[in-house]
């Protein structure tokens, strides 16, 4: 792999690039491809959307490779709660109800049909676990390595931090603003990016794993 990407140049690059196209996007670009590019179906969520499908077929890539020393199961539950990220990305709760599954006020409505309720929870009672699973198993390890720097553990932070801004802009005044809607997907597209950028920039040390293993 080039070490350019495998490196934390492209998690810093990305981060100065992120601030400068925010500008563009929201003060040069005409308003009619501006306002079209942070829409529901513009092209920044269809890219938001892309980067976090090539994160998941990574992951199927690492679970389904026997040359690579990856964890199975720490692989499978990372990519459910990517799909379900990717879901929740697409929005495609709304093909069933125009209230999102979670929240508690869905599972209180009564139009809403009790095996859909059941299968949401089923859905979510597992998120819950992997995501447990994960944190419990792997917290301590994710910190000294981001000490140390390494720079999928340093993308991985930075997808958090990055998609917790968007999510701030999405529940504060910012969100009736068309700055603050940029500011929104931009971090969304931006933070997908560097969970993509996550998973890839772990190949390596995998590689690694399994050539001193002989």
């Amino acid at each position: 792999m080039n070490k350019c990407w495998s490196s934390n140049f492209i998690n810093i690059l990305l981060l100065v690039l992120l601030p400068i196209y925010i500008l563009v996007h929201a003060k040069l670009l005409p308003a009619g491809i501006s306002g079209a590019g942070i829409a529901d179906a513009g092209y920044i969520s269809i890219i938001t959307l892309t980067f976090v499908a090539c994160a998941i077929l990574t992951l199927l890539i690492l679970i389904f490779n026997t040359e690579l020393d990856a964890p199975k199961l720490t692989a499978t539950a990372a990519a459910y709660v990517l799909f379900i990220y990717l879901l929740r990305e697409a929005d495609v709760h709304r093909l069933f109800t125009l209230e999102h599954v979670t929240r508690g006020k869905f599972y209180l409505m009564s139009e809403v049909p009790l095996w859909q309720k059941l299968f949401a929870a089923a859905v979510f009672i597992l998120l819950a676990i992997c995501i447990l699973y994960l944190l419990i198993k792997y917290v301590r390890s994710l910190w000294h390595k981001l000490r140390k720097q390494e720079p999928w553990v340093i993308a991985l932070f930075l997808w958090i931090v990055v998609l917790v801004i968007s999510q701030l802009c999405d529940r504060s005044g910012l969100n009736h603003t068309h700055i603050g809607r940029v500011i929104e997907e931009c971090c969304e597209c931006w933070a997908a990016m560097y969970l993509f950028l996550s998973t890839v920039q772990c190949i390596p040390s995998l590689e690694l794993r399994t050539t001193s293993g002989g």
